[in-house]
Order: structure tokens, then sequence, then C-alpha cells
């Protein structure tokens, strides 16, 4: 199937929210960041509703696999060596009774010293 090139040229500021969620399907993040999709339908809808943000070109001479093995990138959250997170053991842990966080004791300061 044939290729085509997404650039978006304008700012996503004052859009739409719709507008924005589609940007971010097409996988585009910034002013000037280009991405390769194979030339479908769906995607010609999404490139349709947000035409006055994006330039679109057809690729040539490229073949559509290798555009698909560079879309696939892990998620944000993933570390680049693997594996899932660690849960953390600090807010597991109950609080002993009596002792303030750093954020509570400073409140309780503040408090008492608008009383008097």
């Amino acid at each position: 199937m044939a290729l085509v090139k997404i650039t978006q040229e304008r700012s996503k500021i004052r859009c739409m929210e719709k507008h924005k969620r589609t940007l971010a399907a097409l996988g585009l993040r910034r002013i000037n960041h280009s991405v390769v999709h194979e030339d479908t339908p769906q995607i010609r809808g999404m490139i349709h509703l947000v035409r006055y943000l994006v330039r679109t070109e057809p690729v040539a001479g490229a073949r559509s696999d290798e555009a698909t093995a560079k879309r696939k990138r892990k998620p944000a959250g993933m570390k680049k060596t693997g594996g899932a997170k660690k849960a953390s053991t600090r807010n597991k842990r109950p609080r002993p009774v009596g002792i303030l966080s750093p954020r509570e004791a400073s409140r309780a300061r503040r408090k008492r010293a608008t009383r008097s």
C-alpha cells in the first residue's frame, strides 16, 4: 500500500480537544515533526480533520513494512532495559502515630502561629 508523510506545521494550542487527540493519534508531537503512515481511508479521514495544521506528501520508493517498524515504540513509562517497574515500599508502610511529615509539621506550626 502507498505511504503518506504527514508534517505538523502549526501549533495545536488553540485547537479543539478532538483535534489535539487526532494529532496525538497520528503520532505528531510538535511543530515540524513528521511521521509516515500507510495511506488508508482511516488515516485520510484523520488528516482531513486536522488539515489546517498539517502538510501531507506522498512517499516515493519506501516500503510499508519499514515505516511500521519505525513507528513501534515503547510506552513512555517503560525503562529501556525492559521489565516492570518496582513498586515503592515507602507508600506501603504505615506511618507511626504522632510523627508528622515535613509538610504536615510546617502546616501545624503555621496554624499555631496564627492562633496566638
